[in-house]
Formats: structure tokens, C-alpha cells, sequence
């Protein structure tokens, strides 16, 4: 029975992107100032609580602190995906990092399995192959081929 386990040495992804890591301090709040744009957006088509501005600064802050770590097309993309699916249920930062997490996760698996079926084609085909020239001369003699020599 063959059994499948990954190699120890496969590199898996981070649950998120982490693009956050890599910006600047400036580039991070221009980050979350466009995330803080398209979630009031989205959040838009929804029924919106008449709420003191302090409440709603809280609550942008609250969604740039889940969402940063995700690009903006990231973000852009399950927040309308979420609208989509879900359009009568406004939205949470856990609505929205639960569906990007699963989108990645999705998106790894797949990856990693084309990887993981690639070589193991590639196996096969170095298992198959003889290591020299007598062994493939007895494989053809085996399979009732003749070698036949030119002479020049």
C-alpha cells in the first residue's frame, strides 16, 4: 500500500500574504486608507446604525487591523465576493478573513498538489528509464527486439 506523506522539507505559505511586512510606515497608511475606502464602500449597501463618529473611526481601525496584511485586489475582491454571496448580511472583518483565508488555502492546495502530482510523474518517468545501454539492450531482447549494429 503506497502511502502519501509531503517531504519535511516543503515550504508551505503563510496563512496570509503579510504584504504589510514589507511597506514603509507611509506606505501602510496609504494600505489602510484605501482599505478603510472600500470597506465604507461595500458597507454602503448595507443598513448603516446612526453611530457617533469616534464608534466609526473604531470600527475602520477594527477592519484595517484584520485586513492589512491582505492587498488591496485581495481585499477588494472577497469584500464584493462576500456582497455577492451574502447580500442581504452585512459583513464582519471575520466574514472577510475567514472567506480570504479559504480562498488562499484553496488556492495553495491546488498549487501544492500540481507540484506534489508533477513529481511524482517525474519519478516514474527516472524509475522507468534503465541506467544503461546493456539494460536497455536486454529490455528490448526481453521484449523480442533484435539490436541491430550499423556498420559504417
Amino acid at each position: 500500500m503506497k502511502q502519501n506523506h509531503l517531504p519535511m522539507f516543503l515550504k508551505i505559505d503563510t496563512p496570509t500574504p503579510e504584504v504589510d511586512k514589507s511597506m514603509s510606515p507611509q506606505e501602510l497608511i496609504d494600505h489602510r486608507t484605501s482599505i478603510a475606502f472600500e470597506v465604507k464602500v461595500v458597507l454602503s449597501a448595507y443598513f448603516q446604525p446612526s453611530e457617533n463618529e469616534e464608534i466609526k473611526s473604531g470600527q475602520l481601525a477594527w477592519w484595517c487591523d484584520e485586513l492589512q496584511a491582505w492587498t488591496i485586489e485581495q481585499i477588494v475582491f472577497a469584500l464584493r465576493k462576500y456582497n455577492h454571496d451574502e447580500p442581504g448580511k452585512r459583513p464582519t472583518p471575520g466574514h472577510i478573513v475567514a472567506l480570504l483565508n479559504r480562498l488562499r488555502g484553496q488556492k495553495i492546495a491546488k498549487r501544492l498538489m500540481a507540484e506534489r502530482l508533477a513529481a511524482s510523474h517525474k519519478d516514474e518517468a527516472q524509475r522507468d528509464r534503465p541506467a544503461t545501454a546493456e539494460q536497455a539492450a536486454e529490455i528490448m531482447r526481453q521484449a523480442g527486439f533484435a539490436a541491430q549494429k550499423i556498420e559504417g
